[in-house]
């Protein structure tokens, strides 16, 4: 019963002193509400790489210009980076690879900027030379049109990105991806933009099977994509078209990738050495590298645990701030309540229920804190996830129940000290206290 007491006693002291109580909580609030933006972060970019990194199957291999250096386990150390070299990959090495007992698929990819033209607009964009499985691996579906086929290699089509296709019509401008906006149209007021937007998706919603013009050469729209604006693999600002019809019209001559695909798991070490082999037997040296996914998702991981071992870190700090601000308040309101402790000893209250009383006003302090910056911290999330596409900030509970059972353990820890001050006061001295 002297518990259940002291902690309605608490209750009501902290509501007597609401004002010192909300200034004493804004710290606990502020430091509840930053860790669970930083751990919801932390989570939404880990989530995000690793659904960026998941683009590729576990049975696919990537194949890239430049070497990774392993490690003192013979690991390959993807942190390191890679060594600065060109790229000597060519077509031919894709076709090698084809060529290599277990190998599904291979899907080389070629890339440059270029300016692209339809009427009087130009935008600048992403061009990209590959074959049909590039919509897969990219996980780009197809909005309108049709992706080009097998058979259009050598021919003069192209699928238009989001951005790029939008950029052309002057639907949209998007900031670093589709380029110069249309002609007469930077300093018109916001209406007349929405207005000409809404004109020239009216009469002209989609560029399939017209004609663009990037560089001196004529192309037919075969398809446009779907918006996927994903850190780092976005296809919004690409024009894809057949790897064969890049090397004929461009001046690109290397890859920049190839990602290959084994038949299954079981026979996914075997063909990452046969690939290996086989296109290092067409090089004087070895200035490529073969990773698997596996690899590259342990990269991943090892960035991931420093990201959250610093979060740990910037974690403890704001919440020791926090409780050292609610240690200090807790114990001026001790000393201001010095007469109220002195007339409750003279009236029987026990140094138990003292301590009790004002251990439970500083836990509750808070839990009730941590409560309100876990509720702020969430209406953030949900606003930012409302708002922003770049990618997702993700809450998980155990960041909810860490955050909760740390300030229980700090409105314990720092409430010890006030509590024992109080209770430790002799009536007859306090009494007198002015």
């Amino acid at each position: 019963m002297k518990v259940i007491q002291a902690f309605w006693l608490a209750i009501l002291g902290l509501w007597a002193n609401k004002f010192r109580v909300l200034s004493a909580m804004m710290g606990i609030v502020i430091g509840l509400f930053a860790v669970m933006v930083l751990i919801s972060i932390a989570v939404g970019a880990k989530d995000m790489l690793m659904r960026q990194m998941g683009n590729l199957g576990a049975e696919q291999i990537l194949v890239m210009p430049g070497r990774v250096l392993d490690d003192a386990n013979g690991q390959k150390d993807l942190l390191s980076g890679l060594t600065s070299v060109p790229s000597t990959l060519t077509y031919e090495d894709a076709e090698a690879v084809r060529a290599v007992p277990g190998v599904e698929r291979v899907v080389p990819q070629l890339e440059t900027v270029a300016n692209i033209d339809y009427g009087d607009t130009r935008v600048q964009g992403m061009i990209v030379g590959t074959t049909t499985g590039y919509a897969e691996v990219q996980h780009a579906a197809v909005a309108e049109g049709s992706f080009f086929a097998e058979e259009d290699q050598g021919k003069n089509v192209v699928v238009l990105g989001r951005n790029v296709h939008d950029g052309l019509l002057g639907i949209t401008q998007q900031d670093g991806g589709g380029g110069e906006a249309a002609p007469g149209g930077e300093d018109k007021p916001w209406w007349q933009k929405w207005l000409s937007g809404l004109t020239a998706e009216a009469s002209e919603p989609m560029l399939v099977g017209k004609t663009i013009m990037i560089g001196e050469t004529e192309y037919s729209v075969a398809g446009v994509l779907e918006p996927n604006a994903t850190l780092g693999s976005s296809t919004d600002n690409t024009v894809v078209m057949p790897i064969e019809t890049a090397l004929a019209n461009t001046d690109m001559t290397y890859l920049n990738k190839m990602i290959v695909e084994a038949d299954s798991l079981d026979v996914i070490d075997q063909v990452d050495g046969a690939v290996f082999s086989a296109i290092a037997a067409q090089h004087s040296e070895i200035d490529f590298s073969v990773v698997k996914q596996e690899q590259m998702l342990g990269a991943v991981g090892k960035v991931t645990t420093v990201l959250q071992v610093m979060l740990a870190g910037i974690t403890a700090t704001a919440l020791l701030i926090s409780g050292m601000g609610i240690l200090n308040v807790m114990v001026m309101s001790v000393r201001e309540r010095t007469r109220e402790i002195g007339i409750r000893k003279a009236l029987g209250a026990t140094t138990f229920e003292i301590l009790l009383q004002f251990f439970f006003e500083t836990l509750l302090l808070c839990l009730v804190g941590g409560a309100i910056g876990i509720a702020c911290g969430y209406a953030f999330i949900e606003l930012w996830n409302a708002n922003v596409t770049i990618f997702a900030l993700s809450l998980p509970m155990w960041a909810v129940q860490l955050g909760l059972g740390v300030t229980a353990v700090i409105g314990g820890i720092f409430g010890v000290y006030p509590a024992l001050k109080a209770a430790r006061m002799k009536p007859s001295k306090a009494l007198r206290f002015e």
